[in-house]
């Protein structure tokens, strides 16, 4: 009993000491728990006191006599620990750091995107807690380098993104170690940098996407990717990743979506990447320079959807075993390649296909007709500028979802299929430039959603039918340049969201229907160029714009082709061009005929969403009479009114006055008469004004901008006078001069002394007036001078006029200058230097205004340049911006000497370059009598020069100038060969007539502009430097860039490398001075071989730097967003940002240089097809006849080249053309050009 007793109490003291423990742990894990609680409160508040501004009160509940797990946002566990924050979209705002969640060490799923923080991420990212696994930050207003411990100090991440911030630098070598367990980084559109081609990425075993799109990385792209064996998506594009694709890729079988686009990648699609796409369903390469055929192993890819290869150099033909594999096939975009062959038939076997778009390729052949219904999904069917012909299938309306079709730019005949009517999708029928004939289908009014009926430049011919207007969402209808005849339906009145009615250059007859007024979206109408009759009905003055325009012509590629001259009848016309690249143009035989200068394109013209009425009016060459409606003074958004070339009488209605946005007036060839209404002097955009050929009388206005242009647009008017016409003659009624002659006699009385007195007045007064009428009669015949010498300068026809300011004496205005020796220069010298701005001093001219040379009295020349006038802009911009100019200053640049305001013109005042142009040294004839050889040491001494001048732009001035037109004519070599670049900071300044167009962005110079340009659209200084790379092949071929003969030696006059070498030597310079030595910094942004100016020596001179960025600075009320430069010059990118950088002025100064060495100019369609000089030495290089790239005339020792030097020239060809093939335009530094 006492052993058992003993027991007993034994047990009880290990049970009571057990529940004492126990009770004790409980006790001290809650005391823990609420003392974490409150660690985590706190943690929480602290975040909370960083935020500066919260207007949702999303954080107005976080006080500490709240349990945190009921805080917005908050989530715990059933502990009450923090373990997800989710704030995301909170409008939060401040400056905060992560500092407060290291102590929320429970924390897993922290969100905190779409808010306005300002986060430094090198810190805070290494401040998260060790337990975090998801991290959501995209738009979260991240900044800075990110750590290298970042996934050592949180190895549970799973998923993490950072997208949409400020991530800048690198990404550390180390990033991707401690991986294990990632399986999500989204790192997209920030601004990281360096290369990632020696990251280590072995332990990745877990990563299914990894996304580092949008960001600035640059080398090859790390082989060592293929180790993710799990990875889903692999998205790097829009970076700046080089070389091949890794043939690695082909390891990860997994793989279901790549995109590598929009990037510099070279080399062929390896066909290991075929081997195993099983899983496949995204590919896309677009926007690289990726060459080869299409790999067959391509047909293995059976999930694939979405194929995007467009904008690339892919040749050969599209294989047809392919496409019959790819069953699940989508979207198949081939744009902008050279493929060739016949259409795939094969894509009938596409059953899913929604999109084919084969734009601008070199496809021959007829459209399969079995292509439908076997595609029975196609919604998009796009191939223009290719080499189609034959008839368009009626099969076609078996596709029954069909929305598009567009066959612009080929060569299809036959007639329209009425077929088409059982399309009730389409809304877009697109087939301009083609050979169809026959009538219009009236069954096309069938399709109810037909936005777009544009088949302008074919044969048709027959009525516009009135089916056609049962189609109420027509938008645009282009039918210009047909063979159409009766009467313009008065039914268009029924097409309310009709925004662009084109009908030019047909045999329609009768009157312009009144109903018109109805198409209340309407903004583009032209009906020039037909058999109108009749009067212009008053009542289209009164179009107001009822409608509303959102939505309309959206998803549309505008390209304006504005006609210069008379070669070509009306302004210009308005052009479908998705998928086409505006160069493009130059090759189409019947605009090629047209002098058309100018191409602007942009996605929809940004006036069509602004005014709502109309704003282009085109009515001329027909057989109109009657007066100009009064009511014309209505139609407020009205910019160009063209009515030249009928029979209209009359007066010139004052209401045209009020139309404030007027920048084109044209009504000569008519039978006007009266006087130009005085209301005219308030059209402060009006840039081009024709009334000549009119039977208009009176004085012209002398306020305003009429008087300030040419004599040419008045002419032929015999009772008009008036600047910049003679001076009207006033008879003045004849005066009276006889006096009284008699005069009292003197006092006979007066006293002696009286008489002396008065006698010494008198003569004190005689010697006073003769004084005085001295000084009169001088300043008589010094005005006398003036008005003779200005008269002559506004009757010469190499002459603009000027506006004379009553209040000034303009021949006393001083020339500001920037160099002592020309401090003193009056406006009045610069017209006796020039013969009165005479055609014998006319020098030159271009997109800029005419040049002159002034020869002054101390023997001395200079250049002027009268620019372009410009509307709306100060004279405070104008003097800064030139002060600025005036500032720039380098030995291969064209240095601004002095400017000047005369009236409404500005001029600026150049050095003289002896030589001239590189253009004209190469191409044509130049102003000196002995014509220098060209050795090769000039021509790299050109290329040089030109090259320094724009580097200096693009990195030594501040801030940096795209010259934009960078070309051989704006290179200039002075009188020791040194090249020297011109235009820079012009090409920004254009007329308000291309203002007024809403036009988005200038293409530039034809054979100079980069193809990427008509991707982007955006002017950069790598697009210069494209521009660059077409003058050195003028350089190296002697060839212009668009030559229309053939390319042979008669083109080039005794060329030789010395001189060739020494251009390019000169010109680089120059162009490195703009970029990195100009304070700030210029970009060309038209570097080209007619910048490129030689002097006497025949040294290089970089001219027109500057210009750009001049223009766009004075002229403010300019829509028109960038100029490109010239066709040919500017660089690839360009088509896809849009933007002017150094890099494109040296793009543009590799052409430069690419034409010094070929001689040939950098678009031509004869000895360059359908690419350019650059894809025309590639395509050499590529097939091994990198020989004949080269100008043959460097090669013949006849011609001041020394064999040794000739030979040594050969050697370094061969080796350095197939090492370097011309793909990319790196920066122009200073220590390449020693």
């Amino acid at each position: 009993m006492d052993t058992n007793s003993h027991h007993f109490d034994q047990f009880f003291h290990y049970v009571i000491t057990f529940i004492f423990l126990a009770f004790a742990l409980i006790l001290a894990s809650e005391n823990a728990v609420a003392s974490s609680i409150k660690t985590d409160a706190e943690a929480l508040l602290l975040f909370k006191n960083m935020v500066q501004k919260d207007p949702s009160g999303v954080l107005s509940g976080w006080q500490l006599k709240n349990n945190p797990c009921s805080w917005n946002g908050v989530t715990c566990n059933s502990l009450g620990r923090v373990t997800t924050l989710d704030l995301q979209q909170s409008e939060l705002v401040g400056e905060v750091s992560f500092s407060p969640f290291n102590s929320l060490d429970m924390l897993t799923v922290l969100n905190l995107s779409s808010n306005s923080f300002h986060v430094n991420a090198s810190t805070s990212l290494s401040q998260l807690p060790y337990s975090l696994k998801q991290l959501e930050l995209s738009f979260g207003g991240l900044a800075g380098f990110v750590p290298e411990n970042f996934f050592e100090r949180c190895p549970n991440l799973e998923y993490v993104s950072l997208s949409f911030n400020n991530l800048t630098g690198s990404l550390p070598q180390n990033f991707l170690l401690h991986t294990d367990k990632l399986q999500y980084l989204s790192m997209d559109y920030n601004n990281l940098t360096g290369s990632i081609s020696d990251l280590k990425i072995e332990t990745c075993n877990s990563l299914l996407r990894l996304d580092l799109s949008g960001n600035q990385i640059t080398d090859s792209i790390p082989a060592a990717l293929s180790n993710c064996t799990t990875l889903q998506e692999l998205v790097l594009a829009e970076n700046y990743f080089s070389g091949p694709i890794p043939n690695s890729f082909g390891e990860l079988k997994s793989l279901q979506r790549l995109d590598l686009s929009k990037n510099h990648l070279t080399g062929w699609i390896p066909s290991e990447l075929g081997n195993s796409c099983s899983s496949l369903s995204e590919l896309k390469l677009s926007n690289n320079n990726i060459t080869g055929s299409i790999p067959n192993s391509f047909s293995s890819c059976s999930s694939l959807q979405n194929l995007d290869l467009s904008n690339n150099n892919l040749t050969g033909s599209f294989p047809d075993s392919i496409l019959q594999n790819l069953a699940s096939l989508e979207t198949l975009q081939m744009s902008s390649n050279k493929i060739s062959g016949p259409f795939p038939a094969s894509l009938s076997f596409c059953k899913k296909l929604r999109v084919i778009d084969f734009s601008s390729n070199m496809i021959k052949g007829i459209i399969p007709p079995d292509l439908c219904p076997g595609a029975s999904s196609l919604e998009e069917l796009r191939a223009p500028d290719n080499s189609l012909y034959g008839p368009i299938p009626s099969q076609l309306s078996q596709c029954s979802q069909l929305k598009t079709i567009d066959f612009s730019l080929n060569y299809l005949n036959g007639s329209i299929p009425s077929e088409l009517v059982k399309l009730e999708n389409l809304e877009q029928l697109i087939a301009w430039y083609n050979s169809l004939e026959g009538n219009i289908p009236a069954e096309l009014g069938k399709c109810s959603n037909l936005k777009n009926l544009i088949l302008n430049n074919n044969y048709l011919s027959g009525k516009i039918p009135v089916e056609l207007f049962n189609c109420g969402n027509l938008e645009w209808i282009s039918l210009t340049s047909n063979g159409l005849s009766g009467e313009i339906p008065k039914e268009f009145s029924h097409l309310s969201r009709l925004a662009v009615l084109q009908l030019a250059n047909n045999s329609l007859s009768g009157q312009i229907p009144s109903e018109l007024v109805n198409c209340s979206s309407l903004v583009w109408l032209d009906l020039s160029s037909n058999r109108l009759t009749g009067e212009i009905p008053p009542r289209l003055g009164r179009q107001q714009g009822a409608k509303a325009l959102s939505g309309i012509l959206s998803g549309n590629t505008l390209v304006f082709v504005r006609n210069v001259g008379n070669s070509c009848k009306g302004v210009g016309g308005l052009l479908e061009f998705y998928g086409i690249h505006p160069e493009r143009l130059l090759q189409v035989p019947s605009l090629k005929s047209c002098d058309f200068t100018r191409l602007y394109s942009g996605p929809v013209l940004s006036a069509f969403t602004r005014y709502q009425t109309i704003e282009y009016l085109d009515l001329s060459y027909n057989e109109l009479r009657g007066k100009i409606p009064d009511e014309f003074g209505d139609m407020i958004a009205l910019q160009v009114l063209v009515i030249s070339h009928n029979q209209l009488s009359g007066e010139i209605p004052s209401s045209l006055g009020g139309l404030k946005n007027l920048g084109v007036f044209d009504a000569s060839h008519n039978r006007l008469q009266g006087q130009i209404p005085d209301s005219f002097s308030l059209l402060s955009f009006l840039v081009q004004i024709d009334l000549s050929n009119n039977e208009l009388t009176g004085q012209i206005p002398q306020r305003g901008q009429l008087s300030t242009l040419p004599a040419s647009q008045y002419a032929n008017n015999p009772g008009l006078c008036g600047v910049p016409l003679p001076e009207c003659q006033y008879t003045s009624p004849a005066t009276n001069t006889n006096g009284d002659g008699g005069g009292g006699k003197r006092n006979s009385t007066s006293s002696w002394a009286n008489s002396i007195v008065l006698g010494v007045l008198i003569s004190i007064a005689s010697v006073c007036i003769l004084i005085v009428w001295a000084i009169a009669m001088r300043a008589r015949r010094r005005e006398a001078e003036g008005v003779k010498m200005l008269s002559s300068l506004s009757a010469n026809y190499a002459a603009s006029t000027w506006k004379i300011d009553k209040e000034k004496e303009p021949l006393s205005i001083n020339v500001a200058t920037f160099q002592r020796q020309l401090r003193k220069l009056k406006f009045s010298q610069l017209i006796e230097a020039t013969n009165g701005f005479s055609a014998a001093s006319l020098i030159g001219s271009g997109g800029f205004g005419e040049v002159f040379k002034a020869t002054l009295k101390d023997g001395s020349s200079v250049a002027i340049k009268k620019l372009i006038r410009l509307s709306c802009q100060g004279d405070r911009e104008f003097m800064a911006e030139m002060e600025t100019l005036g500032k720039i200053k380098h030995k291969n640049l064209v240095p601004l000497l002095g400017y000047c305001k005369v009236g409404e013109e500005r001029l600026l005042v150049y050095e003289f370059m002896e030589y001239g142009s590189l253009e004209e040294m190469l191409h044509g004839k130049t102003r000196t009598r002995d014509r220098r050889i060209l050795t090769w040491e000039e021509r790299k001494k050109i290329a040089r020069g030109a090259a320094k001048g724009l580097c200096f732009l693009h990195h030594n001035c501040i801030p940096h100038i795209i010259h934009r037109d960078m070309k051989s004519s704006n290179v200039l070599l002075d009188n020791e060969m040194d090249a020297r670049v011109s235009d820079f900071g012009m090409a920004r300044l254009i007329s308000a007539l291309d203002t007024h167009l809403s036009v988005s962005t200038l293409a530039g110079t034809p054979g100079y502009v980069p193809p990427e340009y008509y991707q982007s659209f955006r002017c950069t200084a790598k697009g210069d430097v494209y521009s660059f790379g077409v003058v050195l092949l003028e350089l190296l071929t002697g060839k212009r860039p668009t030559d229309k003969e053939d390319f042979g030696d008669t083109n080039l006059k005794d060329p030789n490398m010395g001189g060739r070498e020494k251009i390019a030597r000169r010109a680089a310079k120059g162009l490195c001075f703009l970029h990195h030595n100009c304070i700030p910094h210029i970009i060309h942004r038209d570097m080209k071989s007619s910048n490129v100016l030689l002097d006497n020596e025949m040294d290089a001179r970089v001219s027109d730097f500057g210009m750009a960025r001049l223009i766009s600075a004075l002229d403010t009320h300019l829509s028109v967003s960038t100029l490109a430069g010239t066709p040919g010059y500017v660089p690839p990118e360009y088509y896809q940002s849009f933007r002017c950088t150094a890099k494109g002025d040296v793009y543009s100064f590799g052409v430069v240089l690419l034409e010094l060495l070929t001689g040939k100019r950098p678009t031509d369609k004869e000895d360059f097809g359908d690419t350019n000089l650059v894809g025309w030495v590639k395509m050499k290089v590529r097939e091994g006849k990198s020989m004949e790239v080269i100008d043959q005339g460097l090669f013949s020792v006849t011609k001041g080249n020394n064999k040794a030097e000739v030979l040594e020239v050969k050697a370094i060809i061969r080796r350095d053309l197939k090492t370097y093939p011309p793909h990319d335009h790196p920066q122009l530094e200073n220590e390449q050009l020693s």
